[in-house]
């Protein structure tokens, strides 16, 4: 969705690197084990999987994090699925890695979609080849959780919503009467005050359908405006929280703080002059924590380090002055690493500052 506000929200394919046992050989197309699960409160940051399956290792030995998000699965060019639109979603290298993750105690949500992928929603011209795909992918990873990050003109796609959303309802129920659960997350991007309109429509439309949403998870990035984005985080999701109230009354509050997640791009984000400091993620950890949000994530795990300059948009680095792995370290809920002393300039104000097209896959 692209907002006044947001101008040009992107959430580009991303995939994760973390595990402490997992292995680089295995047999070819190895299937995945099934995983343990997930607590009511994690943090999954975002893994672009365009990288190297051996990223997720080194991730995890890191920073401790146990719980990833891979993105994305995208259309080949046909209503077949894979990472990054090229990648099998059985490729040993993924499969051994997200083995070896779970080996570990962690697990992995899988995402498709994105700023720029073509969804399969898209692509598949019908209910059941879609279900089908979807089924292809959950299986082939043996995956509890699935995420569909839906933005830019796919939010307006009132078909492919409609098809995902019945395929998706459809698939959740099979699973169930066969003894598996199939929690389904959408990510969507959100000005700083909630959702806009399509996206409350997407949302209604799931609950309509029947879908079983587990998760709302905003992108709290790329607004446009200087913001302390910090307080903005938590500003759109209040406003998240009164539109939810509003798509499912027979929830309670706590329950609807339950079923969100929070997105922010770490450091420097497309437009130069919003910056997500670690003051911002300690006042985002803060809320999290007060009102029961069930998932933090960011974009993206590659980025938790410096640059060689500070103010700048790239890839592999966050463009804020930082040590390597401190947004991991300040936001991870699960298993965290017992924090090094902070650097001098965490105290002092931090000037608020994610994305396929203008970093997050530039290098």
């Amino acid at each position: 969705m692209l907002s006044p506000l947001r101008l040009a929200p992107t959430l580009a394919p991303i995939a994760l690197t973390a595990g402490t046992l997992l292995a680089t050989a295995s047999p070819a197309h190895a299937a995945a084990v099934p995983g343990p699960g997930f607590p009511a409160h994690y943090t999954a940051p975002y893994l672009e999987t365009w990288r190297s399956a051996e990223k997720l290792t080194e991730l995890h030995r890191a920073t401790g994090l146990t719980y990833f998000t891979l993105a994305f699965v995208i259309s080949n060019g046909s209503c077949h699925g894979a990472f990054d639109g090229t990648i099998p979603v059985d490729d040993k290298g993924w499969q051994s890695a997200v083995n070896g993750l779970r080996a570990a105690g962690g697990d992995v949500i899988t995402s498709f979609g994105g700023g720029n992928g073509r969804e399969l929603a898209l692509v598949c011209d019908s209910v059941e080849t879609l279900k089908a795909e979807y089924r292809r992918v959950v299986d082939s990873l043996n995956l509890t959780r699935i995420d569909f990050d839906i933005e830019g003109g796919s939010l307006d796609n009132t078909e492919a919503n409609q098809r995902r959303n019945q395929a998706l309802a459809e698939l959740q129920r099979e699973y169930a009467a066969a003894g598996r659960r199939l929690a389904v997350h959408y990510t969507l991007p959100v000005n700083p005050d909630g959702l806009s309109p399509n996206a409350v429509t997407l949302l209604e439309n799931a609950r309509d359908q029947g879908v079983d949403v587990g998760v709302v998870n905003i992108m709290t990035m790329d607004y446009g405006p200087d913001f302390d984005m910090g307080k903005t985080a938590t500003t759109a999701a209040e406003g998240l929280h009164r539109q939810m109230s509003g798509i499912w009354p027979a929830k309670g509050a706590k329950e609807l703080w339950g079923m969100q997640g929070n997105t922010p791009m770490i450091g420097v984000n497309d437009h130069a002059n919003e910056v997500f400091s670690l003051a911002d993620a300690a006042t985002l950890a803060g809320f999290a924590a007060d009102k029961g949000i069930q998932l933090i994530a960011y974009w993206s795990t590659t980025r938790d380090k410096a640059c060689p300059a500070h103010g700048v948009t790239a890839a592999n680095c966050s463009g804020t002055p930082q040590n390597p792995h401190d947004f991991s370290r300040i936001l991870n809920r699960t298993r965290p690493h017992r924090p090094s002393a902070a650097p001098h300039w965490l105290s002092s104000h931090c000037t608020s500052w994610m994305a396929r097209t203008c970093g997050w896959r530039t290098g």
